[in-house]
């Protein structure tokens, strides 16, 4: 490991974007193209820190599929009157998870329906920014405990301002080799805002000076390494698609027949039986706007195949379509990520002030390039 390191990862930070605004910090003057995984953030940055596809750290949606039963199985027995949108069931749900199930990351609970709750898990029990939290995957935050490194992390429970703040002062001085700030000020713009909007680029000349200082500080303390980079890019949203009101129209039941989930990008769905695929898959084929993924393609692009805890029957929408109503909220959005990794505004960025291994790189690389000598790996495997 080298002497000293500084990682600024920014969620949404995507190729095109840095193109078509100009970002670019004085002194990072070695960029590349990383393509992405499919999913949304939490496969990204799982990805990100094991060096792992999705399919082999197991964290590729927040939630999966668990018929028999998942952590919240317990919301059956209310009465069917209680909506899963009354405040004091949110929070019973949320102390549910985080201090029985020790759920020490980030969750949301979004707007998904009560009929759906105890049939889903949320398969990332552990806080990714920390060791372990992607067990039994090994991140590059199990190596630096083990090596006994210096670091300190910034991630989204810190305030932002306040976070480039102390790492400027760390890149001045302090005593850590391995810094990582994770911001999310530009992933939120984006959705509310779209790429378009002088907010966004407000927000990218912020990132330029406060990068521009970090490097001036880490320059006069005796220098470090510098990577700024993305998880993914983002797509301007210009339609909409209905696919939850069509699946419910063919009447299958939940959870006898199927249960559906529906993410903003993605339609996911766990079959009970072979003629509730069938029914599924037909009805899909025909809805404009995406496409069913099938095995072949969902093993390429590192998601594994169909079936399983994530779903048996995948749906990806096109680039800059969305699935609305969704289980992700009712709000609508003027940009969205997850959708097909070969989407060229879905592609993110690694700039650095050194050369990179490539000037075409997989989400996967950046463990090893962040962290150079890092080994993905699982516990317990061959």
């Amino acid at each position: 490991m080298i002497d000293r390191t500084i990682v600024i990862l920014i969620d949404a930070l995507g190729f095109a974007l840095c193109r078509n605004r100009g970002f670019a910090p004085a002194g990072l003057d070695h960029r590349a193209r990383i393509r992405t995984v499919l999913g949304f953030s939490q496969a990204a940055l799982a990805t990100i820190f094991t060096g792992l596809a999705p399919a082999e750290h197991g964290l590729w949606m927040m939630y999966s599929f668990r018929e028999e039963g998942g952590p919240l199985r317990w919301v059956r027995i209310l009465p069917r009157s209680v909506s899963a949108r009354r405040r004091w069931l949110r929070r019973l749900m949320a102390w549910n998870l985080r201090r029985v199930h020790g759920v020490r990351g980030y969750f949301s609970l979004y707007d998904v329906p009560r009929e759906v709750l105890p049939y889903v898990d949320i398969p990332a029990r552990g806080d990714i920014f920390a060791p372990g939290g992607a067990a039994p995957a090994r991140t590059i935050f199990d190596r630096l405990a083990e090596e006994g490194i210096p670091y300190r992390v910034w991630d989204y429970r810190s305030d932002e301002e306040r976070s480039f703040a102390e790492l400027e002062e760390a890149a001045a001085g302090g005593r850590e080799r391995f810094l990582l700030l994770y911001a999310a000020g530009l992933d939120s713009d984006l959705h509310r805002f779209g790429s378009g909007d002088g907010r966004v680029a407000a927000r990218l000349e912020g990132y330029r000076l406060l990068i521009e200082r970090v490097a001036g500080a880490a320059r006069r303390s005796g220098g470090a390494r510098i990577l700024v980079l993305g998880d993914h890019g983002m797509c301007d949203v210009r339609s909409r698609i209905d696919v939850m009101s069509r699946a419910s129209g063919l009447g299958l039941s939940i959870p006898g027949e199927y249960i559906p989930f529906y993410d903003s990008t993605m339609a996911r769905f766990r079959t009970l039986s072979a003629p509730a695929r069938r029914r599924l898959e037909d009805l899909l084929a025909d809805v404009p706007g995406g496409r069913v993924l099938g095995d072949d393609e969902m093993r390429s692009l590192g998601a594994g195949g169909a079936g399983g805890r994530f779903g048996d029957v995948v749906y990806l929408a096109d680039p800059g379509v969305v699935i609305s109503p969704s289980h992700m909220g009712e709000g609508r959005v003027a940009a969205m990520h997850g959708y097909h990794p070969d989407t060229e505004e879905m592609h993110s960025v690694m700039l650095a002030n050194e050369p990179l291994p490539g000037r075409e790189l997989e989400l996967a690389a950046v463990a090893g390039t962040i962290y150079p000598g890092f080994v993905p790996g699982v516990e317990g495997a061959p």
